[in-house]
């Protein structure tokens, strides 16, 4: 019996002997053996499914098989579990397979790192590839220390001419500038972009008030005044995209911020808006031609500066500085017998100047402030006005001076004045037309030289005017005359 035992163990133990040769062997012969898969080759190989490019959305295997076989690939996790199957297509001995990250149930796997396996069902074979894929659907948090409400120069030196701030994020991440600029439409255009991308933790950002696709240490094209949101784009090595501002709409806009760029400016008040140390002012006469004859200049610091006084008219003031200019209207009714009104009312209603630094310009139905300065383009409505002016002092043959609608509806048409000249000022207020008829009812004369004047509608709130709406006044009842040169018949013909 014992003897028995003892073959019985023998033989065992040579079974086991064996088995583990064959099973040595087969593994050599298996090691020696080509691969049954050729060029495995896996992109996107740090993906997340929220990427904002489509192909990160998903990690991607290809690969070829050396012999014809069923195949099928799918996901390990660090513990070597089979834990989902990617989406596969093959064509002949070609495999294509890609993975977005969800289990079998359709929730998202924690993120970290997996592996592709290749199961050949033929060849009883399962391929993993050493490769890692990483899933990171978290998106990186990003601070910011940038600053609201401030002013940049194009050109100046320092934190006037530049916008600086500092981004950080918890991983590495491709920062880049991206400022934009709101229309009047409120469409959004692309005013400066960042090119030449490097993945960091953290970064300091720039804008000198310049325009381009450019690296973040080049100055492009100065940009002109106005508002513009500077904001940010912030992306991680799995594609996850934070954009500053995320929504472009009023008072959402942080963390981006809005930058306020200014050249030279002058205000209805004569308030010079700068960031140079001096500017020059010159007050000119439109008349048949623009900008007319010079009256006075001055020169000196933006809080300093100021013009001499001038007798009745309507005057165009140029502020000019550091090469650039701008213009203002100025009206001066003095004592005289015929003014022209300056349309203030209208000629803010097309203003879109972004007074607050919203970001957004104030266009109807916003409030529109009446001290802001005129934006871009206001040469033909000053010209058109010392025209009309010019004009009338050939056909009356009097001193002409100019008041603005405001100045109408707060004070009324002085009593020096037999003639009040109105054209192309289409927006009108109640208190306005209470003044034009009381003018009116004391024997003035109105002129009107178009038939727009008067059309439209706002309602007035001290310093600022809101439209209502196409709402004409009743001109007829202000007995116009509709000429310039109809005019004279309101001076007695002894007095011409």
């Amino acid at each position: 019996m014992e003897r028995s035992l003892r073959i019985l163990a023998a033989l065992l133990m040579l079974a086991l002997v064996v088995g583990a040769a064959f099973v040595f062997f087969r593994s050599q012969v298996l090691k020696s053996a080509p691969s049954p898969i050729i060029a495995p080759t896996v992109s996107s190989a740090t993906f997340s499914p929220n990427a904002f490019r489509p192909a990160r959305r998903a990690a991607t295997l290809t690969v070829g098989l050396r012999k014809a076989d069923r195949a099928t690939v799918v996901i390990f996790d660090t513990d070597d579990r089979q834990i989902a199957e990617a989406a596969t297509t093959q064509k002949g001995r070609k495999l294509r397979a890609s993975w977005n990250g969800r289990l079998p149930s359709g929730t998202l796997a924690p993120d970290g790192p997996y592996r592709f396996a290749i199961r050949l069902l033929r060849q009883d074979r399962t391929i993993r590839i050493p490769d890692p894929i990483i899933l990171d659907a978290t998106a990186p948090v990003v601070a910011s220390d940038a600053k609201p409400g401030q002013r940049i120069a194009p050109g100046l030196e320092g934190s006037m001419g530049a916008y600086s701030f500092t981004l950080s994020a918890d991983e590495p991440v491709k920062f880049r500038l991206d400022v934009r600029q709101i229309q009047p439409n409120g469409a959004d255009r692309l005013v400066r972009r960042e090119t030449d991308l490097q993945f960091a933790r953290r970064k300091e950002m720039r804008w000198a008030a310049d325009a381009g696709n450019l690296p973040l240490d080049k100055v492009g094209t100065p940009v002109g005044p106005g508002s513009y949101i500077v904001g940010w784009k912030a992306e991680d090595r799995a594609g996850n995209l934070v954009v500053a501002p995320e929504v472009v709409k009023p008072n959402e806009l942080a963390p981006a911020q809005v930058v306020g760029v200014e050249t030279v400016a002058l205000t209805q008040r004569l308030v010079p808006q700068t960031l140079l140390a001096e500017v020059t002012l010159v007050r000119q006469r439109p008349g048949r031609s623009f900008p007319g004859t010079v009256v006075a200049r001055a020169k000196g610091a933006p809080g300093a500066v100021k013009l001499p006084g001038a007798p009745a008219g309507f005057y165009a003031i140029r502020i000019s500085g550091g090469g650039w200019r701008a213009w203002t209207p100025n009206a001066i009714p003095g004592g005289a017998p015929v003014l022209v009104m300056e349309p203030l009312y209208s000629w803010q209603a097309t203003n879109p100047a972004d007074a607050d630094l919203s970001g957004f310009p104030d266009v109807s139905p916003a409030p529109l402030g009446l001290d802001r300065p005129l934006g871009a383009g206001s040469e033909p409505l000053l010209a058109e006005l010392g025209h009309v002016a010019a004009e009338a002092r050939s056909a009356t043959r009097r001193r002409v001076g100019a008041i603005t609608d405001m100045a109408i509806e707060d004070r009324g048409v002085p009593a020096s004045t037999r003639v009040l000249i109105i054209a192309r000022a289409p927006v009108w207020t109640d208190g306005l037309y209470r003044a034009l008829r009381r003018f009116h009812a004391r024997g003035g004369t109105v002129v009107v030289l178009d038939a727009l004047s008067l059309s439209r509608k706002a309602s007035r709130s001290s310093g600022a005017i809101v439209i209502e709406g196409q709402k004409s006044a009743d001109v007829e009842a202000l007995d116009p005359i509709w000429t310039i040169s109809g005019a004279v018949t309101a001076f007695p013909r002894a007095a011409r």
